[in-house]
């Protein structure tokens, strides 16, 4: 069986007094695309929190190809690989686009920097014509697609992507999914939180639905696709 990169546990996770999950299980395997879909308030973006360290669950566990990082910070987690990207707020809206990626590439030597700027340029050549431009000035798209390339200059193990499509114009959305494409024939193992259902079931090879902080399913986006139930929750909210 292939090994899984990203395993949760019986994850309870409260804001105060207030539990948002519930006994909440994940398991992503090596390689595999996983879309995270429920209607707003369903946990999803509190997952991945937990996930990436930004949340510390109050029972569960979270392990990373067999390791417990459950206790671990977020940072510590970055450098084992697991990175997430929050749609466009993932940016430093003063800078430049270039002075972004330089910050995104700050870890690294001159010249690996250098080659990790190059090869987020080539992903995204929008970003390349824009490079002078300041964030805050991007687009909604181009701003997504700037978050994403400081993502991957890290060469994530398991990249987390919160809010995916949100907000885009479908030209735009249509970018998007080729490039979560081309991640995916590339082998790299994501978790993806999409709004949009039939971008979901494009790009990913299971589905997981969270409903009021519980996951309610999770199977092959076939399976999903076959459950009328699930779709009208996911379209209508409830």
């Amino acid at each position: 069986m292939t090994a899984a990169a990203l395993a949760v546990q019986d994850v309870d996770f409260s804001y105060g007094r207030v539990q948002v999950l519930f006994g909440v299980g994940l398991t992503v395997f090596k390689g595999e695309t996983v879309a995270l879909l429920g209607a707003n308030g369903a946990g999803k973006s509190t997952l991945l929190r937990v996930v990436s360290g930004l949340a510390s669950p109050q029972r569960g566990d979270v392990a990373h190809n067999g390791d417990d990082v459950t206790r671990l910070p977020a940072e510590q987690r970055v450098r084992r690989g697991i990175v997430q990207v929050t749609g466009g707020a993932a940016t430093f809206p003063p800078l430049t686009v270039m002075e972004n990626l330089r910050a995104g590439a700050y870890t690294y030597g001159r010249a690996e920097a250098a080659r990790r700027i190059d090869r987020a340029m080539e992903l995204f050549p929008v970003l390349a014509e824009r490079g002078t431009a300041g964030a805050a000035d991007l687009s909604g798209g181009q701003q997504h697609m700037l978050a994403l390339a400081l993502g991957l200059m890290h060469d994530p193990d398991v990249l987390v992507i919160d809010e995916l499509t949100l907000g885009l114009a479908p030209v735009v959305v249509q970018q998007m999914v080729d490039v979560i494409r081309d991640l995916r024939a590339q082998g790299l193992t994501m978790v993806i939180v999409e709004h949009t259902v039939d971008v979901a079931l494009e790009i990913a090879d299971r589905a997981v639905f969270m409903e009021k902080g519980r996951v309610r399913f999770a199977g092959s986006t076939t399976e999903f696709a076959d459950r009328p139930d699930l779709l009208r929750v996911a379209f209508l909210g409830g």
